[in-house]
């Protein structure tokens, strides 16, 4: 009985640590810097955090029209999956996806639209 209530508790204690995962450089999760700082200037000009947040992705999602349409941009390595954004190209999950978590980012204070709290707000929808 002991050597059971033993593995049962060596078992828990192994499914519950916390999981040790890889990380991709920043230089591959975020690409497009350039344009998410423009987006940031448009949505400080225009105050776009006073919109509702339908209001307000669609304002992003309009601000978006004419990024370049790119197949598989969510697979970006072939053993880690991790959040990601291609502000250079998109296809449609990923122009929806982007346009909701700026707009989420946006309602938080300026100091947070950063392109590692979009990151954040990604991460959150996608998994």
């Amino acid at each position: 009985m002991r050597k059971y209530l033993f593995a049962t508790v060596i078992l828990l204690l192994a499914v519950s640590a916390p999981a040790v995962h890889a990380s991709l450089p920043f230089s591959t999760v975020f690409k497009g810097q350039d344009r998410f700082e423009r987006l940031v200037n448009q949505a400080r000009e225009g105050n776009w955090k006073a919109l509702p947040i339908g209001d307000r992705t669609a304002t992003v999602g309009r601000a978006l029209t004419g990024t370049p349409y790119k197949n598989y941009t969510l697979e970006i390595d072939d053993t880690i999956e991790a959040a990601s954004v291609n502000m250079n190209a998109m296809d449609c999950w990923t122009f929806f996806e982007i346009a909701l978590a700026f707009a989420r980012m946006i309602d938080e204070p300026e100091a947070n639209w950063t392109p590692e709290r979009m990151l954040h707000y990604i991460e959150l929808d996608r998994y």
